[in-house]
C-alpha cells in the first residue's frame, strides 16, 4: 500500500497540473443500442485516439499511431489540433451521446472535451469536439463545438427534409470552419472559399476595386461599401502570415447563429452570426456574413465573407443574401 502511495505522489509532483497521469480515457456511449457492434467500435476508436493524444504531449506517444482510425482528411485536422495546440484529456470519463445523421450516412459523437495550451490569448482551455463515424466505425470529421446555440432547433427550422438535412450540413460545416481557424488549418479554408469570392474585411473606407462579379450583382449602396475588399489570396496571405503566426491560440467562436435559404436558388444559403475573434494580441467581434453554395452537398463553397462591427449608419442593417443579384445556373 505504501509503495502504490509512492508511485502515485510522484506521477503528481512530476505532472503536477496536468492530466496525463491519469488512467486511460474510458468512453461510455450514451444511445446506439440499435447497431451494439458499432457502437462497441466507435468506443474503442474513441479511447485509442484519446490516449493517444495524452500519450503525444507526454512525449511518450505519437499521433500518426492512430492515423488509420481516420479518414485522411479527419486525421490532419485532428492531428493538427493535437499538436498545435498540445491538446489533452480534461476527464476520466466521457459519456456522450451518439446520435445518427439526419442524411443516414454516418453518426456524431458529440462534446468530447479537451483541454488546450492557450498561450496569452484569454479564453477557456477546455474545447469540445465533435467527431463523426461513418458505419464503418472510420472517423470522417472532427470539428469544434460552437458554445450556447440550440443544433437541434436550428434544424428542426427546415421546411423539408432536404432543408433539414442541408441545415444540418451548415452546422457541421460551421463547427469545421471554426476548427480550421482554432487549429490553423490553412488548407481547409483555402478548400472552401471559391476562387473569385467576395471577400470584405472591415469597416476602413477604400475604393473598391472593380472586377469581381459578386459585387457587382450585389444591390449594396456606395455608402455601404466603404470596406476593405480582399480577394481570396490576399486574405488567406494576410491570415496565414499574421494572425497564425502571431498567436499561439486562435480562438474564434459563433453566436446568434441564423441560416437562410434562398426562396428562388434552394441550393444557395446565407449564415449570419455574432463573430468573436480572441488572439494573443489583437480581439474584436462583429457580424459574419456567409453566402454558400451547396449544389454539391459533400463540398460547399464560400461565394461571399463579410464581416462588419457594427450595422449599416444608414439604414441600421446588415449585409445579408437578398443584397446580392443570384441567378441559377
Amino acid at each position: 500500500m505504501k509503495l502504490f502511495f509512492r508511485a502515485a505522489s510522484l506521477c503528481v509532483m512530476l505532472f503536477a497540473g496536468q492530466a496525463f497521469c491519469q488512467v486511460k480515457p474510458t468512453v461510455q456511449l450514451i444511445g446506439g443500442d440499435n447497431f451494439p457492434a458499432l457502437k462497441i467500435q466507435i468506443k474503442t476508436v474513441l479511447e485509442s485516439v484519446l490516449l493517444e493524444a495524452n500519450r503525444q504531449q507526454k512525449g511518450t506517444g505519437n499521433i500518426e499511431k492512430v492515423a488509420g482510425s481516420f479518414t485522411p482528411e479527419a486525421f490532419h485536422t485532428y492531428s493538427d489540433f493535437v499538436l498545435k495546440n498540445k491538446a489533452y484529456t480534461a476527464r476520466k470519463l466521457y459519456e456522450p451521446q451518439i446520435i445518427q445523421k439526419l442524411s443516414g450516412d454516418g453518426f456524431d459523437v458529440r462534446s468530447i472535451t479537451m483541454k488546450v495550451e492557450l498561450g496569452e490569448t484569454a479564453a477557456s482551455e477546455n474545447q469540445n469536439l465533435v467527431f463523426t463515424f461513418s458505419k464503418s466505425g472510420l472517423i470522417t470529421s472532427v470539428r469544434a463545438v460552437m458554445p450556447n446555440y440550440d443544433y437541434q432547433g436550428i434544424i428542426a427550422q427546415g421546411v423539408n427534409s432536404i432543408d433539414s438535412t442541408t441545415r444540418e450540413k451548415i452546422l457541421e460545416f460551421i463547427e469545421q470552419f471554426r476548427m480550421a481557424y482554432n487549429s490553423k488549418n490553412i488548407d481547409f479554408l483555402e478548400k472552401v472559399y471559391s476562387d473569385d469570392a467576395l471577400i470584405i474585411t472591415g469597416s476602413i473606407i477604400k475604393e473598391t476595386r472593380p472586377g469581381n462579379e459578386m459585387m457587382q450583382k450585389s444591390f449594396l449602396t456606395q455608402e455601404k461599401v466603404k470596406m476593405v475588399e480582399l480577394t481570396k489570396r490576399e486574405y488567406l496571405d494576410a491570415l496565414k502570415n499574421r494572425a497564425f503566426k502571431n498567436s499561439s491560440y486562435l480562438n474564434v467562436n459563433f453566436e446568434n447563429l441564423v441560416i437562410l435559404r434562398h426562396a428562388k436558388v434552394p441550393y444557395i444559403y446565407g449564415i449570419t452570426c455574432l463573430q468573436h475573434w480572441n488572439a494573443a494580441n489583437y480581439k474584436d467581434k462583429g457580424y459574419l456574413f456567409l453566402m454558400m453554395d451547396f449544389r454539391d452537398p459533400e463540398a460547399p463553397v464560400i461565394h461571399v465573407r463579410t464581416w462588419q462591427p457594427k450595422a449599416f449608419i444608414e439604414d441600421e442593417s446588415f449585409i445579408s443574401l437578398y443584397d446580392f443579384d443570384i441567378v441559377a445556373y
